[in-house]
């Protein structure tokens, strides 16, 4: 599993990089994780809110999520059950 996290280095993008480096920690799953916070290539993807989760170079999630939320997302991308 490839995830992006696409930002513009601000707080916010951090944070969802961390939550979703601790979820990956707990969970029996392999991933990439990396950032993106080129704003040239951030305008290319025409987000609407920053910062903007890609999964496998599907957008899933924009804005920071609740914890609750990106579980979700991050269970649903991943095939571990809900």
């Amino acid at each position: 599993m490839r995830i992006q996290i696409v930002g513009a280095g601000c707080p916010a993008c951090g944070n969802l990089e961390k939550d979703v480096r601790a979820w990956l920690a707990q969970q029996p799953v392999e991933a990439q994780v990396e950032r993106v916070d080129d704003l040239v290539e951030n305008m290319k993807l025409d987000l609407l809110a920053l910062p903007g989760l890609f999964i496998d170079g599907k957008l899933v999630l924009t804005g920071y999520p609740p914890k609750r939320r990106l579980d979700e997302v991050l269970r649903e991308a991943s095939g571990t059950g809900a």
